[in-house]
């Protein structure tokens, strides 16, 4: 036997064996696919987690969901509270949503409760994060909704919105590390009629959530901060504010975004940000349907211009008085002027910052006709 031959069988012996050691069945583990974190008294955490098992007949699989809440002192230290109570190994590979209470993230940082995750290499990073109005409890002990257990049903809910660029995409690896000048949201979720339904957006100011956004208003703030899509669909009140019918109502859809953010340093040092929006959209729905003249498709375009740049102005200030700058204002002004950078109170200054904030709209179609 040649020399070649042995060194040749030993690296394919060595590359057939490596790899196995560390191995874990999924039969022997029990999965968590939705996991939430509410406040509970003296300083400790509450957590509920739902692990989905899918049983077998001779009807097909039917799934179902067990739901398991503990108080801890830590996130690590509710991971082994649960494990105590559930038959098999407690795993989080698996794990879909992660939600945080809203009070829970209004009184505390939200950095030390996914501490564990980043170290754990057999971490979800793709799970996504939310926010519940009153406890993450509440909703994960609804446990089914229709077919589906809570954990999917969630999941699917998350990922349809952010399709129809409604919410931000957030999951557990895009929130760290944490990007210095720049301040990020999460999804809202609520109980409405007894199912999870998203209500809006929650605002952090640092790492502790500050306020919340309507579905319209997050619709909005996601074209101001730049993380808008196309196809994001709204429906505007272009007429006269006082008339209740349905007719003054204009649903459009937005095909493309030109976004445009200068910050202007003045020579008294006043901070100064000009933020321009350019939308060509495409109009769903006009209930008067008098777009066939072009002179009323212009003084639409006016309208619509005049309520998105309204609109637009309450929800900086809103952003401003929150604390939260999610356009990103203070890393411009680390980059392009970091002498200021260093001088100044950044949570003083923020509210203080002069936006000049307009959007203009054109429409680019109107149904089967461009």
């Amino acid at each position: 036997m040649s020399r070649r031959f042995v060194c040749t069988l030993t690296v394919a012996v060595a590359l057939a064996v490596c790899g196995c050691w560390d191995q874990q069945l999924l039969k022997n583990e029990r999965t968590v696919s939705i996991g939430g974190m509410d406040e509970a008294p003296k300083g400790k955490l509450r957590a509920t987690v739902s692990i989905r098992d899918t049983t077998i007949t001779e009807a097909g699989s039917k799934d179902t969901s067990e739901i398991h809440t503990v108080v801890a002192r830590s996130t690590q230290h509710a991971r082994q509270k649960i494990d105590e109570e559930v038959s098999g190994i407690y795993s989080a590979a698996k794990l879909r949503v992660l939600l945080f209470g809203e009070e829970l993230v209004r009184n505390h940082d939200i950095m030390p409760f996914l501490d564990v995750y980043y170290r754990d290499p057999k971490s979800p990073l793709s799970a996504r994060i939310a926010v519940a109005r009153g406890t993450a409890e509440e909703l994960i002990r609804l446990k089914m909704v229709g077919d589906k257990t809570i954990g999917l049903y969630v999941d699917d809910l998350l990922k349809s919105m952010e399709l129809d660029a409604a919410i931000p995409q957030v999951n557990i690896q895009t929130l760290h590390p944490l990007d210095r000048g720049f301040d990020f949201s999460l999804p809202l979720l609520a109980v409405k009629r007894g199912v999870p339904a998203v209500q809006g957006m929650a605002l952090f100011n640092g790492i502790r959530l500050t306020e919340t956004l309507n579905l319209d208003e997050s619709r909005v703030y996601l074209l101001l901060t730049g993380l808008g899509k196309q196809n994001l669909r709204m429906t505007l009140q272009p007429m006269e504010k006082n008339k209740s019918s349905g007719y003054q109502y204009v649903t459009i859809n937005v095909k493309k975004i030109r976004r445009s953010l200068k910050v202007i340093v003045a020579d008294d040092q006043e901070i100064q940000v000009r933020l321009n929006l350019k939308l060509r959209v495409a109009v769903e729905e006009d209930p008067s349907n008098h777009l066939y003249k072009m002179s009323v498709m212009h003084n639409l375009e006016r309208l619509l211009s005049e309520e998105l740049t309204d609109n637009s102005k309450k929800i900086i200030r809103k952003m401003q008085k929150a604390g939260h700058d999610g356009c990103g204002v203070a890393r411009r002004l680390m980059a392009f002027h970091p002498k200021l950078w260093k001088r100044i109170d950044w949570k003083k200054e923020y509210p203080q910052v002069r936006f000049d904030t307009r959007v203009s709209l054109e429409i680019v179609n109107t149904g089967i006709t461009q």
